[in-house]
């Protein structure tokens, strides 16, 4: 089945209407990412609505996604999705995000589960998915290994689950467990976007639950890297797993 790349261009908020801080900048523009993706799922027929009568969701596994530079508010910015093939149990889709004269913004690549809503374990993707041909490449490439988890006694800030935060999947939204994470982030890093940004999504988090963040800081080169783990200490499960990379501007420098 040919699947084109998919394009729409959407307007971020002006700054009187938003918490215009870099960070929430890019969660405007990861959730608005997940929508358009979303869209075309429904336009290629394995949209939520389509795996809903068939008992299934999409539940996004691994996002990865580089940061070339960050739009202001108010910017237009047109984001080019496609299907970009199967690794393992996982189907790939990758994001380009462009300015309004063209030049590349974001890039980024994802994996997307199958949920069976019943038992809420994966499910297999044939024959449920078409194999979708004619997309471009990759645009990160990425083998979606394990990533490494912050130490046992690193900081740590706690957040509950809120009705709003709960998506069509009656679970916490994934673009809540990276807030999350970046609000944790210590000291003046709220200020700044990250360079770089990997989340494995684990397990689920449910309307009620109260949730740990525990963040390590550490040097990579030019870089600050934070590691995160979102848990349940309820359950004992990790919910969320997240690296990030920070330039080190003279901000970021005074808490590394």
């Amino acid at each position: 089945m040919e699947a084109s790349p998919y394009h729409e261009t959407f307007t971020l908020p002006a700054a009187s209407e938003i918490s215009d801080t870099p960070s929430q900048r890019l969660l405007i523009v990861l959730e608005e990412m997940m929508e358009t993706a979303g869209r075309h799922a429904e336009i290629l027929g394995v949209g939520v609505r389509d795996l809903h009568a068939k008992n299934l969701t999409w539940v996004l596994a691994r996002l990865h996604v580089q940061v070339e530079a960050l739009p202001e508010a108010g910017a237009q910015v047109r984001i080019v999705t496609w299907p970009a093939g199967r690794h393992r149990l996982f189907a790939v889709r990758d994001f380009q995000l462009q300015d309004a004269g063209g030049d590349e913004l974001m890039r980024a690549t994802s994996a997307w589960a199958l949920m069976n809503l019943e038992t809420r374990r994966p499910a297999r993707l044939d024959p449920h998915l078409p194999v979708f041909s004619r997309h471009p490449g990759r645009m990160i490439v990425d083998d979606f290994s394990p990533l490494p988890s912050p130490h046992p006694g690193s900081a740590r800030t706690w957040n509950r689950a809120e009705p709003g935060d709960i998506d069509i999947n009656d679970h916490v939204n994934n673009t809540v467990y990276l807030d999350w994470a970046l609000r944790s982030a210590p000291g003046t890093a709220g200020s700044l976007a990250p360079s770089s940004l990997e989340a494995s999504f684990l397990a689920e988090a449910r309307l009620g639950d109260r949730i740990a963040c525990l963040t390590e800081i550490g040097c990579g080169g030019k870089s600050a890297i934070l590691l995160q783990s979102l848990k349940d200490p309820a359950s004992g499960r990790e919910l969320t797993r997240l690296r990030t990379c920070w330039k080190t501007a003279d901000k970021l420098k005074k808490i590394i």
